[in-house]
């Protein structure tokens, strides 16, 4: 009786002994425990990896009806543009030739072409990027570049692609066919925005003309662990090879030798090296295609995140999430993911470890903002150079909910690139 008077308090003890050492194992080298695991992806992971013709999509649908008026056509989740994408599966013989290059009058004479729909690229993209959204079917078409795809909605047998940089229009001639489904998608219910497509700074870009109203938004966010990127991205035969060094905020895990993963818990952001040796292609196609691999090692949630932008310079690709067709920024500006390679033997992946899932009622009404020119007239009175607004955008602002860590309110604002940096409008207003 005495012996079994103690015999479950020193069974506890045992118990809670090794689960702090288990404990201790994990923190100090959680890749101990995740590298044996077999690496195969699950059912949940491979449906969070979306192929390429989502990810590298048309972000924007403009329509320009019989009378030469402009609006921008906008529906959740991007749905607008999928089901414009879905009208471009059947093209047959298509045959292209270079219509006109360096001429802004022939340019927007095709870009500003009534009854027709223009699809646009946030950033230029290949001919062999945008042949996924055909169905393949441009595939012995040359690998130009292009920004914009221009759909008539009345002739079966002809759209145009346009490249900003030098303002090339390039024709392709179809075979014929039906444009029912093209025609369709313009009776859905859907929110329209009046716009004009013309030139900031000798950019074309797409102009709000009336003030817009936009839908603030609270969601519920994914948020992994650090260890189930290190499983993801640091995976190894052998596990005792990793090691973890804490400085601060920072928490670096690397193998000694060729990949090094580091946190940040200060802003949920963490940054993957990998120094063994790549292709280091540099054109476009290639750093697309070598860009999509790397983000889809990463098992981030896809759904809505697409191709933003692409920087030759420092061959940067950069991802955003996008909500009702418009792009997400935190305070820095930095998106979802961004992928850089910087020379044959390294390449970067920067992500964010708290993405948005899941959208939650809310209270707030439609935010009233003013249309472009109103806004850059606005910044210019502040002391703004115009020549400085190099490019803008309507988009959402990444912000912490009070509440809940789990949650945040994405914001509806302007977004200028300003000095090589995307700012809020609020945020230069608010500078001066």
């Amino acid at each position: 009786m005495r012996f079994s008077k103690y015999l479950i308090p020193l069974a506890l003890t045992i118990a809670v002994v090794a689960s702090l050492t288990l404990s201790v194992v994990l923190w100090t080298n959680p890749a101990n425990y995740r590298t044996n695991k077999q690496t195969a992806q699950s059912p949940q992971t491979q449906q969070m990896i979306k192929p390429k013709r989502y990810v590298y999509s048309p972000v924007q649908a403009i329509h320009t009806n019989a009378d030469g008026t402009q609006q921008i056509m906008v529906n959740k989740l991007v749905n607008t543009v999928t089901e414009i994408k879905k009208t471009m599966h059947h093209y047959q013989n298509p045959r292209m030739k270079t219509l006109s290059k360096n001429s802004q009058v022939d340019y927007f004479r095709i870009a500003n072409q009534t009854d027709s729909i223009m699809l646009n690229y946030s950033d230029t993209v290949s001919m062999r990027t945008f042949n996924a959204i055909v169905s393949n079917r441009f595939r012995k078409l040359p690998n130009i570049k292009i920004n914009r795809v221009v759909l008539p909605t009345n002739n079966s047998t002809k759209l145009y692609l346009l490249y900003d940089k030098n303002f090339t229009v390039y024709e392709v001639d179809v075979k014929k066919h039906s444009l029912k489904s093209l025609n369709k998608v313009l009776q859905m219910d859907m929110r329209t925005q009046p716009a004009s497509f013309k030139l900031l700074n000798n950019r074309p870009i797409v102009y709000v003309t009336s003030s817009v109203q936009m839908q603030p938004y609270k969601y519920l966010i994914d948020r992994q662990s650090d260890d189930y990127y290190v499983s993801r991205l640091l995976n190894t035969q052998d596990s005792t090879s990793i090691n973890v060094k804490r400085r601060k905020n920072m928490t670096i895990y690397g193998d000694q030798s060729s990949l090094q993963l580091t946190f940040n818990s200060r802003n949920r952001m963490a940054e993957f090296s990998d120094f063994r040796p790549n292709h280091n292609r540099r054109s476009l196609t290639s750093t697309i295609n070598d860009s999509y691999k790397n983000i889809t090692k990463l098992g981030l949630p896809m759904d809505n995140v697409r191709f933003f932008s692409y920087d030759p310079k420092s061959r940067t690709v950069m991802y955003r999430t996008y909500v009702e067709g418009f792009p997400i920024f935190r305070a820095s500006g930095f998106g979802t993911v961004s992928t850089r390679t910087l020379n044959s033997s390294a390449q970067r992946i920067q992500f964010s470890l708290d993405n948005p899932e899941v959208p939650l009622p809310s209270n707030k009404g439609y935010v009233s903002l003013p249309s472009t020119e109103t806004m850059l007239k606005r910044l210019v009175n502040r002391g703004y150079n115009l020549k400085d607004l190099q490019k803008v955008r309507l988009g959402y602002t990444w912000k912490k909910d009070s509440t809940s860590p789990l949650l945040i309110d994405l914001n509806p604002d302007w977004y200028i690139y300003y000095k090589n940096q995307w700012r809020s409008y609020t945020a230069l207003m608010n500078q001066y």
